[in-house]
């Protein structure tokens, strides 16, 4: 039996931060995109499971799944596995349409791509809302891995998505209606930039809680405003106002900024200022921060005018749309 699957990375997530334990309750919106982990899984009569991770380059030999253990890199596989209780042999392809370490939640999309395909070679198919809620488990309590839970989510759902979290993990997801104009006027201005780093965002979140540990500090400060953009670029989505979106995409970037010093760096700085030199409606450091990808509203006319800017200073950009279908596998063969 070959089984496929997808699953979207995410974008623009207003209100980050705000989806964790340390925030204990926040709102977030972000949009699923159409730059998916994709993987396949083929049976095998051979016990154990081979893990092709086709981004890095490497082969994990797992010959008993119940007896491995969480010192590889690509932990977050084998806990998927063992969550799953394969005890089919199997041989398993994984791939992304984004950079390792982009910020746009791949690993959440990996994981969420893996459980999909396989609960359908187990026969107990999911929905959305239990393949996010098990992806989280995986890198919070198998890995113990400081984690959010938008990035989960947005990979399950797909669409625009606001996320009100009640009370950690736990959470309402409503999808943002937005109009045909709304939709192609963003997606022909918005511009995702990979400044061309990889990083750990559990080592930022780290960081950023000791900061939160002091009261009045401006991590705190910080956090109570990131907790307000979300709503803010709900509405402005809903009235179709994209200059108001594109002044709440900075009020959360300056928010991001202020958690720690070491959510931006050199080449987001660089980013961001010759995007402005040219036109932009505003600009976003994506998930953690730390290395990644940024996002940037581009005022009319100017998307190309950024883009040639970018390219010419050796930035990788990534052509992207909204993706509103949830996360999906399906029997290929």
């Amino acid at each position: 039996m070959i089984i496929e699957s997808i699953a979207s990375n995410r974008i623009g997530d207003f209100g980050g931060w705000t989806d964790t334990w340390f925030s204990r309750s926040g709102h977030i919106l972000n949009f699923a995109v159409d730059l998916y982990a994709r993987v396949t899984i083929a049976t095998r009569e051979e016990h154990g499971v081979t893990i092709h991770v086709q981004d890095y380059g490497d082969v994990v030999d797992i010959p008993s799944v119940e007896g491995a253990g969480y010192d590889d890199k690509h932990a977050l596989l084998i806990a998927a596995l063992k969550v799953m209780n394969i005890g089919h042999g199997l041989e398993v392809f994984i791939s992304a349409d984004v950079p390792p370490g982009c910020g746009t939640g791949s690993s959440a999309a990996v994981s969420v791509a893996l459980i999909k395909a396989l609960s359908v070679l187990n026969g107990e198919y999911l929905v959305a809302h239990e393949a996010a809620k098990l992806a989280h488990r995986l890198e919070t309590e198998e890995l113990k891995i400081e984690s959010g839970i938008q990035d989960q989510i947005a990979a399950a759902y797909g669409g625009v998505s606001f996320i009100e979290m009640y009370e950690y993990p736990n959470s309402y997801v409503s999808p943002v209606d937005l109009s045909e104009d709304v939709r192609m006027t963003l997606e022909n201005r918005w511009i995702l930039v990979y400044e061309g780093r990889r990083h750990l965002s559990s080592d930022v979140h780290k960081k950023v809680i000791q900061g939160l540990k002091v009261e009045g500090s401006p991590s705190q400060r910080a956090l109570s405003d990131l907790k307000e953009t979300a709503l803010a670029a709900k509405q402005a989505l809903l009235k179709g106002d994209i200059a108001e979106l594109g002044r709440i995409l900075d009020a959360n970037n300056a928010a991001q900024k202020s958690l720690h010093p070491e959510i931006t760096t050199a080449n987001f700085e660089k980013i961001e200022n010759l995007a402005r030199s040219v036109g932009i409606e505003g600009a976003m450091i994506n998930g953690a921060g730390g290395g990644g990808s940024v996002v940037l509203v581009a005022r009319a006319g100017k998307k190309t005018e950024i883009e040639r800017a970018l390219t010419e200073e050796g930035f990788r950009t990534l052509p992207c749309r909204m993706s509103f279908q949830p996360a999906r596998a399906w029997i290929a063969e």
